[in-house]
């Protein structure tokens, strides 16, 4: 699991670009151009969970209705052949919820 991750959203206008993240040693960090995250991940045969804090910025437009600098979602998914179908919440406020897919397409950079 662990590598270079483009993450989209179903919206509706159908799947939307959510950003680049990278996941290595059970941490995730990434964004867009309107939030950056960091978080954690684990992974047991092939579900994935994750719970990240987001940094978003910018105008209002995120499904939960509001504009907050800061939130943590959680995320549950399962992988296939290097894609994760995903349902991510927000613990305050689980009644709204998004579909993600992230596709992994390298793996982490050397640095």
């Amino acid at each position: 699991i662990e590598g270079v991750w483009t993450a989209e959203i179903h919206g509706a206008l159908g799947w939307e670009s959510r950003g680049v993240y990278l996941l290595e040693n059970d941490r995730i960090v990434g964004g867009d151009n309107r939030q950056y995250s960091t978080g954690a991940y684990s992974v047991s045969g092939d579900q994935v969970t994750a719970e990240m804090k987001v940094y978003y910025y910018g105008p209002p437009r995120t499904v939960y209705g509001e504009q907050r600098e800061e939130f943590t979602i959680k995320l549950e998914g399962k992988m296939v052949d290097g894609v994760i179908d995903a349902t991510v919440h927000r613990p305050d406020r689980p009644k709204f919820t998004e579909q993600h897919r992230w596709t992994r397409r390298m793996d982490p950079p050397s640095i």
